[in-house]
């Protein structure tokens, strides 16, 4: 679904992205981990056509770069951890706006557009708040209604860049879930970037790690163990499992 080959970009002639190579499939959920300024958030805006590169990336068995703007929008939903263009608009007119890539021209939005997002609108619990400007709701609320509009898109790529930012504990369950019925059908990706790194362990299929610009390494969410961490993120942690489902719960030393 989507390759990426020999993928670099710079700055100011600074390297920031070198050689990145990967394929990812329809139905998988990635991870993305690293250090600070590891070029995690960076790859994502690459896919998305934010920045310049140099290589190739197929999408859907076509080169990337052939899409037009208004396809690509259709196509891809990318979350930034800041995206709020009129803060006055009400929760339910601004999730609205998500299905402008799908609206025909000079029509109004159609009664699926609308169910779309009732449907998000129930699933992320913001029934309260559809009147409500979104300037005027707490952190959590918009975060989850952030989130929720690139949900309601309906693409066949999601990319979320530090998703958990400002939720509260319940509304990580929400994420979860909302991500888990996304990819269900087999047909979708989603990719998420993330420090989070145990939202990230019960979550995700696989963990690309990212170290200075490249992808240093890549593994099963149950194979992390306390040595990959101390190698790439350089911090000391020890490991338990989840009693539900097994995976790996990723613990800091703290003192007393």
């Amino acid at each position: 679904m989507l390759t990426l080959n020999n993928i670099s970009s710079s700055l100011n002639n600074q390297q920031l992205l070198s050689h990145i190579n990967a394929e990812f499939f329809e139905g998988e959920v990635i991870g993305i981990i690293g250090k600070p300024a590891s070029g995690k958030s960076l790859l994502l805006q690459v896919i998305a056509q934010h920045i310049q590169y140099d290589g190739h990336i197929m999408f859907n068995k076509k080169p990337i770069r052939t899409y037009t703007k208004r396809a690509l929008s259709a196509q891809i939903a990318f979350h930034p951890f800041s995206i709020l263009q009129n803060p006055y608009l009400t929760v339910h007119d601004y999730l609205l706006l998500s299905r402008l890539p799908h609206k025909k021209f000079l029509s109004s939005f159609s009664s699926y557009d609308h169910d779309v997002v009732i449907d998000y609108i129930s699933l992320f619990e913001l029934q309260a708040f559809v009147d409500v400007p979104i300037v005027t709701v707490s952190s959590d609320v918009m975060q989850r209604a952030l989130l929720a509009f690139h949900f309601i898109r309906e693409s066949t790529l999601l990319m979320l860049d530090n998703p958990t930012q400002n939720l509260s504990l319940s509304s990580y369950t929400i994420l979860h879930n909302a991500i888990i019925k996304y990819t269900s059908s087999g047909k979708n990706l989603c990719i998420i970037a993330s420090h989070d790194l145990n939202f990230l362990t019960q979550t995700t299929d696989k963990l690309y790690i990212m170290d200075t610009g490249t992808i240093a390494s890549w593994h099963l969410p149950a194979d992390i163990n306390e040595t990959i961490i101390k190698k790439y993120l350089g911090v000391d942690v020890f490991i338990t499992r989840n009693i539900y489902n097994g995976k790996p719960n990723v613990h800091l030393y703290f003192e007393s």
